[in-house]
């Protein structure tokens, strides 16, 4: 009946016993005999002592044969410090057992603890009180736990709670099926299936103490944490309740859901408001990208049977000395930092060829028009030189803002960015905005790793030595050394790198400053284009084009029809542009100032198959994920979350219902809070997706216009013998 308490209870029968007990004071008691039992009438106020404890009563029928003593009305036993309260009980003295029955029993302490049930036995010999069929205790701090069953001992102040374990903690709930708090240490240890909630945050262990000095919930097996957008494992969790912060250790993991992102580690700490999660013992960061891909299936006459749509899931990984991200609301970002990120983006979306291919269209439309007319076109590397001039000033506008770019010292910007702290946004552009205008709560996530910093993908690598993120304009920034691998035959290198993504796909790369991509033939022959600038472009990670922009220096190797490469082809021009089809480089067009000298390789010195800066750095790149980290990453847990029922607190309703009504208003409130930002959250989505229809709608002219732009260049080829560009296959 009493579960582990009960056994407990049964011990504690016959021990210690004093067979003596005393009437100490009574306003008159008589002997009678009651169904040939003698029996001693009581009237008090009496005052009994058995065990060091005092029992007293406004009136008593002690059993003297049996040593029963049945007390009624303003009921106390008073041992040291404990003190209980009720309006009946019946003493087994035999026992060192006092019954309390079906009124209320209070119990308290001298540190205010105090303790409410119907059903408790208190063991005068050792001072422990076992109570059943529910029970309540609020702690001088005003915690309140509840149980079905549980247990007090005086000596070391510790209440012991099991079956439906219920606790309130300066606006946290807990649930969990066993409980110990201790009111000497002021802490509260809970065991098997533990859930707490504060707000929007949801805590899980099967061990956790609370300490109520500290307000820091220590979770230590099975442990997890979630919070509105984020998820935390960890061996070893503090989950501090004031502010939600949270200290980590081994086996951590940190998935940001609304980013499609985690962190792995051994050691960090992370922080809500503003989020801020830092990683310092073996970080790990990785990006999943998750992809419709169309399964067609046609019959021998073309027409398509089955018609399927699976989900390509790829992660990249990447690893580093420190690890560090943080989340702003819009409003809060440094304004500065908006305007370097606009101009990023507008960089990246440049596309250099564009000016050269438009004033081709011009000249190839004139050409078909009247071709007897038409005289010897400008020459196009005019258009060319435009564009590069175009494309210069743009990286050189980004580069005075830009402090990334002002130094190439990782050291120095590493000293910088190690410094911001989530608010550190210097002046946010906030001020400027009007106070009565609604303020873009949309946020921003950050991201650097540095020092030692390594990357791997199925299908993309690279390395470097400081990473820089924001999704201010979805670019990875790549200093000191960068390099990256594509497919492991095409090697990118610049003084630094700056990556466009998309879905957490790469789709543009910009390399400035000594660009450099070199593409594996065999083990001897490289192709190697080296230029200022170079920009990449990319389709599910596979690179399909490729600009080289200023100085451009190019060795290409051709190959025999029995696949033996024979010949060299070396270039000099201002600008280069390449497609590339089934990772192979198909078509290429030069433009201005052409040079070019085709060279056999038959006994041609190595040295003069390479360019001045050429490197093959294959030794350097991950060999595959388990070069990044061997860690499994745990699956989401927030499905289970909705089968954890939260508390209720039944028992706190009977015995403190003013408390009861106290959490049940907070409880409201903090729904009601919840519910408010989860409309603002879908308005700001519903905005975000009407904005995403519009690019993408936006996408889709440009792709027409692109698609037709294609044509013309394709009329363009056919026609290049009248125009000063050529085009070699």
């Amino acid at each position: 009946m009493f579960g582990t308490f009960g056994n407990n209870a049964n011990a504690q029968i016959n021990k210690g016993r004093d067979s003596l007990v005393r009437l100490v004071d009574a306003k008159a008691a008589k002997l009678e005999e009651l169904n040939g039992s003698p029996y001693r009438i009581v009237r008090g106020p009496a005052r009994f002592l058995h065990n060091n404890t005092y029992l007293l009563c406004d009136s008593a029928v002690w059993n003297v044969n049996d040593n029963v003593i049945d007390a009624i009305g303003h009921v106390q036993i008073i041992q040291q410090d404990t003190y209980l309260v009720s309006d009946k009980l019946t003493y087994l003295s035999d026992q060192n057992l006092a019954q309390f029955r079906g009124n209320i029993v209070r119990l308290y302490n001298k540190k205010g603890d105090q303790l409410k049930t119907r059903y408790l036995d208190y063991f005068t010999s050792d001072s422990t009180a076992v109570f059943y069929n529910g029970g309540a205790m609020r702690s001088k701090d005003g915690q309140i736990i509840e149980g079905s069953n549980g247990k007090y001992e005086a000596e070391t102040r510790s209440f012991s709670f099991e079956g439906d374990v219920e606790m309130f903690a300066d606006s946290m709930f807990v649930v969990a099926e066993r409980a110990i708090y201790n009111s000497n240490r002021d802490q509260a240890f809970f065991y098997d299936n533990i859930t707490a909630w504060k707000e929007r945050d949801t805590v899980f262990s099967n061990n956790a103490v609370y300490d109520n000095a500290t307000s820091c919930l220590t979770l230590n097996k099975d442990n997890y944490v979630a919070t509105d957008n984020q998820q935390i494992w960890a061996d070893s969790i503090k989950y501090f309740r004031n502010n939600g912060f949270v200290e980590m250790m081994d086996n951590v993991q940190l998935q940001d859901d609304s980013q499609q992102t985690f962190l792995l580690g051994d050691k960090g700490t992370y922080q809500p408001d503003p989020m801020i999660a830092l990683l310092t013992k073996n970080p790990v960061a990785g990006m999943w990208s998750e992809d419709k891909v169309r399964h067609q299936i046609k019959d021998s006459l073309g027409v398509v049977v089955r018609d399927s749509i699976s989900i390509k899931r790829d992660t990249l990984f990447a690893k580093g000395d420190t690890l560090r991200m943080w989340q702003l609301p819009m409003y809060e970002v440094d304004s500065l930092e908006v305007v370097r990120a606009a101009n990023r983006l507008k960089l990246i979306k440049q596309d250099p060829m564009e000016g050269i291919h438009a004033e081709n269209k011009k000249y190839l439309d004139a050409y078909y028009k009247n071709k007897e007319l038409l005289g010897k076109p400008k020459d196009p590397g005019i258009a060319a030189k435009d564009s590069l001039v175009k494309f210069e000033k743009m990286r050189d506008s980004l580069a005075l803002i830009t402090a990334a770019s002002d130094s190439l010292s990782s050291k120095k910007l590493r000293d910088s960015l190690s410094n911001i702290s989530a608010r550190d946004s210097l002046n946010t552009h906030k001020d400027s905005l009007d106070s009565s205008a609604p303020v873009d709560s949309t946020l921003v996530t950050f991201m650097t790793m540095f020092r030692n910093v390594k990357m791997h993908r199925s299908d993309v690598a690279g390395a470097c030595d400081s990473l820089i993120y924001t999704s201010l304009d979805s670019i990875a920034r790549f200093y000191k050394d960068p390099i990256l691998w594509s497919e492991e035959k095409n090697q990118f290198t610049a003084d630094s790198i700056q990556v466009a993504l998309r879905n957490n796909n790469l789709y543009k790369a910009n390399l400035i400053e000594n660009a450099m991509i070199v593409t594996r033939e065999d083990s001897i022959h490289f192709n190697q284009i080296k230029s200022v600038e170079m920009v990449a472009y990319f389709d599910e990670n596979d690179i399909y084009r490729f600009d080289a922009m200023g100085g451009v220096q190019a060795m290409l190797f051709f190959a025999e029809r029995d696949t033996t490469i024979t010949l060299m082809n070396q270039k000099e021009c201002k600008i280069l542009s390449a497609k590339i089809v089934n990772r192979e480089i198909q078509r290429v067009q030069y433009v201005g100032d052409i040079k070019s000298d085709m060279i056999p390789t038959h006994n041609l010195e190595i040295e003069k198959q390479r360019l001045r800066g050429y490197t093959w750095r294959q030794d350097e790149m991950p060999a595959g994920r388990s070069a990044i980290t061997e860690r499994s990453v745990r699956a989401s847990k927030r499905g289970s979350l909705k089968n954890i029922r939260f508390p209720i607190y039944p028992q706190v309703k009977i015995y403190f219902p003013e408390d009861h009504k106290l959490i049940h208003s907070l409880k409201q409130s903090i729904e009601e809070k919840i519910a408010q930002e989860n409309r603002e959250k879908e308005e700001r989505k519903a905005a975000k997706e009407l904005e995403k229809r519009q690019e993408e709608e936006q996408k889709a002219e440009e792709q027409q216009k692109q698609e037709n732009s294609e044509e013309a260049k394709e009329k363009f080829r056919e026609g290049v013998e009248v125009l000063d560009n050529r085009t070699e296959k």
